[in-house]
């Protein structure tokens, strides 16, 4: 890596952007580059942007007292700059060791008057541990040897031991080693602060921890009687509303069919009762009855008189005959005479018969036919046989008459007779039937009327039972309201619990509410709590273990830094000294030069029965402490004692200085380094020894020197002359001495 060149806007008296080219020679080498110019003309100023851009924040450093400085503060023919601006521009080789995937790095730092600092890497927007870091990795410091400025040579040498420490650890390499290192320290302390933070946090949560997770085993051990309770009161409740649900039912099935059954029978009683008062209503009076008897009577009593006629025709007949045939008698008169008379006296019984008010109309219809038998048999007694033709005896004309008109006559009444007998006969079955229907109906009736009263208490028991069995389901609908309200909707529906309930279940569900009365209520936001301490406390944990991992993690880079660094150290160191040595030689002309490193102190062992206070209080050593010491010079100029550096005189010390600073570019060579005016105390001699030596290391370092020397500016390749106006700005002018030494040739 080289410095390829600086662009310098608004430094210091750099007011217009400049660019300083630092171009290698002919052969790609790395060249020596001399800055000259008058005192005051500002080409230090150009040493400051090097160290300015590479981020030094000490304002001492910078030949300044506050940060506005560094900004172009304006002449009376210039205004000033409202910021500065420096980019340094590198050449990257080697991305690998940089880690920046480029050719080029360009750094950039800008700071304006508002006090606004920003820094970029290739263009991107950085931080100054950024920046120093990545010089670090580059073997390039910005507070060593990488930029020395005027003054910076005895500030070696008068440095304490510890600063020098610094000073060689980032000359041997070390800065990239020591920042991990510090990072990792860092990074180790604040695990510890965190690590404390959380058991901190972790001992706060453990007894409120504790008591929620009680409280929650509490809960837990709730919602499980209150599970198994919801389950038994579902069972039971669900049992008994069935039951209740299902008898109810069949109660109001009970009832309501008593009712239709009573009403019905209700219905057909009044209908019954219509048609009993119709048919009452429909029955003939006794006086129609007595009217059309009557009338059958009289009929009957014109028959008889016929009958007499006829009898008496009979009889006429029969004296006739006999007188016609004296010689046969059928029968003796008395005979027929006694006959006749039987014949009256039943037709009078059989008068006496239809006399009556209800006659007896069997009886009656059996004496008239046994009497007209008897008549019809005397009839045929009484008739002669057919005489012989010789023998006939001719009838009376007149009773054959009225023997014919007799018979047609009582033809007629006996059709009357029988025709009013006929409908008398059919009212009579008429009403028969009318007084058996009516008798049918009242006692179907009176059924009716039994069973409807049967279904009307029927239906007055279901409705007590139903009414019984509405209460039970109130009480049951208020218990469950009581105990389980969020069974209430489960009850409304058909797919509720079927099964059966224990008889002990009442027992069970007084215990488990018994139960539920000690454990108490718990708030539900307990679990909820609960898990989000126990999340935070497992997070807790978590990252407590985390952080353990990585403090052992970084305890063991740190240890791993800590190898290194002292392995690198301890090389470094004892080329150092050689090369120390022999550029002490080189520039006095002999005597010896020697760099010691302090030994650390050994504290005494405290005295028995003392506690050692200040032992206690020490940090205990660890991977996160450096325990190296200081460094020490030593130095026995030619001719002379062994003396400390603090006895040797300007000279010496300038000297000493340089041979230091050339064994450190021998033993680490930086890619650049800036030197401002370090040569200013030499004297011409000296001068050229130093010329000398950077050319030699001019192959291993590319340079940059501010100097007034002629020895050094001639061993330069590239020189830049600046100048200042009467503007009060710096200008750049460059010269190529290699180009000139052509010309001369030529």
């Amino acid at each position: 890596m080289s410095l390829k060149r600086i662009e310098i806007q608004g430094f210091k008296t750099f007011a217009q952007k400049t660019t300083v080219e630092f171009r290698p020679d002919a052969g790609g080498q790395r060249t020596v580059t001399a800055v000259v110019g008058p005192n005051g003309s500002g080409k230090s100023n150009i040493a400051d942007a090097i160290r300015w851009v590479m981020g030094e924040q000490s304002l001492r450093l910078l030949r300044g007292k506050k940060s506005e400085d560094v900004i172009f503060s304006g002449t009376e023919k210039r205004a000033r700059s409202g910021f500065a601006e420096v980019t340094m521009v590198l050449d990257n080789p080697d991305t690998e060791k940089t880690g920046v995937g480029t050719e080029e790095i360009q750094i950039t730092r800008r700071l304006y008057r508002d006090g606004q600092s920003e820094y970029e890497v290739n263009k991107q927007g950085a931080r100054l541990s950024d920046v120093a870091l990545l010089l670090a990795q580059a073997g390039i410091g910005q507070r060593t040897y990488s930029v020395i400025g005027q003054g910076m040579i005895d500030q070696v040498l008068v440095a304490s031991p510890m600063e020098r420490r610094e000073f060689f650890d980032e000359a041997f390499g070390l800065k990239p080693f020591q920042m991990k290192r510090t990072q990792a320290v860092n990074k180790m302390e604040d695990s510890r602060k965190n690590i404390g933070q959380i058991e901190l946090m972790m001992n706060e949560l453990g007894p409120r921890l504790s008591l929620l997770e009680k409280q929650v085993k509490r809960l837990a051990e709730r919602e499980r009687i209150e599970e198994e309770l919801h389950a038994i009161e579902k069972a039971y409740y669900g049992h008994e509303w069935r039951n209740l649900d299902v008898n109810i039912k069949v109660m109001t099935a009970k009832f309501q069919f008593a009712k239709n059954e009573e009403v019905g029978l209700e219905a057909q009683a009044q209908e019954l009762e219509s048609k009993l008062t119709e048919m009452e209503k429909a029955t003939p009076q006794a006086d129609g009855f007595r009217e059309h008897r009557a009338k059958i009577d009289a009929l009957r009593e014109q028959r008889l008189g016929f009958r007499e006629q006829e009898l008496k025709l009979e009889t006429k007949r029969a004296v006739a005959e006999v007188r016609a045939e004296k010689p046969w008698v059928p029968l003796p008169l008395t005979k027929i005479i006694e006959q006749v008379e039987s014949f009256k006296s039943r037709h009078e019984s059989l008068k006496d018969l239809l006399a009556k008010d209800t006659p007896d109309l069997n009886a009656i219809r059996n004496q008239v036919g046994s009497l007209l038998t008897d008549t019809q048999d005397l009839i045929g007694k009484l008739q002669r046989p057919a005489p012989e033709p010789e023998k006939s005896v001719i009838a009376d004309a007149s009773i054959d008459e009225e023997w014919n008109e007799i018979q047609t006559q009582k033809a007629a009444i006996e059709a009357q007779i029988k025709e009013a007998e006929q409908t008398l006969d059919a009212w009579q079955k008429e009403e028969d039937g009318k007084r058996s229907h009516v008798f049918d109906t009242q006692r179907a009736l009176t059924k009716l009327r039994h069973d409807a009263q049967s279904a009307e208490r029927r239906a007055s028991e279901a409705s007590i039972e139903l009414a019984r069995l509405e209460t039970r389901r109130e009480g049951v609908l208020a218990d469950v309201r009581m105990h389980a309200p969020q069974l209430e909707e489960e009850l409304m529906r058909d797919e509720f619990f079927q099964g059966d309930a224990p008889s002990d279940t009442p027992a069970k569900m007084q215990r488990l509410r018994s139960q539920l009365e000690w454990i108490g209520g718990i708030d539900p936001e307990t679990v909820k709590e609960y898990e989000e301490t126990k999340k935070r406390a497992d997070e807790l944990d978590i990252q407590l273990n985390d952080i353990r991992d990585g403090l052992r993690a970084l305890e063991t880079i740190v240890g791993e830094l800590d190898s290194t660094i002292n392995e690198r150290a301890k090389h470094a160191f004892e080329r150092l000294n050689k090369e120390f040595a022999r550029y002490f030689k080189t520039l006095f002309g002999g005597g010896e030069a020697q760099i010691i490193e302090l030994q650390p102190e050994v504290k005494a062992a405290p005295v028995d029965g003392q506690e050692d206070d200040e032992e206690e209080e020490e940090e205990v050593a660890g991977p996160g402490r450096d325990e190296r010491q200081g460094i020490d010079i030593m130095v026995t100029p030619p001719g002379k004692r062994f003396k400390s550096i603090s006895l040797l005189s300007g000279g010496e010390r300038a000297l000493t200085s340089i041979a230091l600073i050339c064994a450190i570019m021998a033993t680490n060579p930086s890619p650049f380094v800036v030197l401002d005016e370090v040569d200013a105390a030499l004297d011409e001699t000296n001068s050229r020894k130093f010329a000398e030596i950077v050319a030699s290391l001019a192959d291993k370092t590319q340079f940059i020197v501010v100097t007034h020397n002629r020895a050094t500016m001639a061993k330069a390749s590239l020189l830049y002359g600046v100048t200042m106006g009467d503007d009060g700005v710096s200008q750049l002018l460059s010269v190529s001495l290699e180009e000139v030494e052509k010309m001369r040739n030529n």
